[in-house]
């Protein structure tokens, strides 16, 4: 019950965003998507590709994957259209919140280290996801805003 009352607010707060993503992404074609509005940095595309495995990619960091386990995760899951990136966008909202829905209270509060060497309980590490997923929300609000028209999605309830 305990774990139920602190993860409901925050697996919320997450579906949120992921929500708002999907609905931005609806409304604009791969092509304006395709811009780069900052030379050598990621396109809008890429950007979304990124959010969306955002949820099972740290969440595999949190585990303890290693730098080369990571690089093979990105290699073999970043979606490249729009359609697979809103599936991944739900596919790894839901594994994350099954994964978490099983911890105890013990595993919550146990330390995992990621590869880079930032200790964190796994619950720590879910405010992180959602930090994270937020970040690249709002820059990727941004990006669309400035650069090809604003999606008009709120961001916050």
């Amino acid at each position: 019950m305990y774990e139920e009352m602190i993860l409901t607010p925050i697996f919320n707060q997450l579906n949120i965003a992921i929500q708002s993503l999907i609905h931005m992404s609806e409304q604009f074609t791969e092509e304006e998507l395709s811009i780069t509005p900052i030379m050598n940095k990621r396109s809008v595309l890429e950007v979304f590709s990124h959010i969306a495995v955002i949820c099972r990619a740290d969440y595999l960091i949190s585990c303890e994957a290693t730098m080369d386990e990571m690089s093979e995760f990105y290699k073999h899951n970043e979606p490249i259209i729009l359609p697979d990136i809103c599936r991944h966008l739900g596919e790894n909202f839901q594994y994350l919140k099954e994964v978490y829905a099983e911890y105890t209270h013990e595993e919550l509060h146990e330390i995992k280290t990621s590869y880079w060497g930032v200790s964190y309980s796994r619950y720590e590490w879910l405010l992180e996801i959602v930090a994270h997923v937020y970040h690249h929300r709002g820059q990727l609000h941004s990006m669309l805003t400035q650069n090809v028209r604003d999606p008009k999605v709120p961001l916050f309830e």
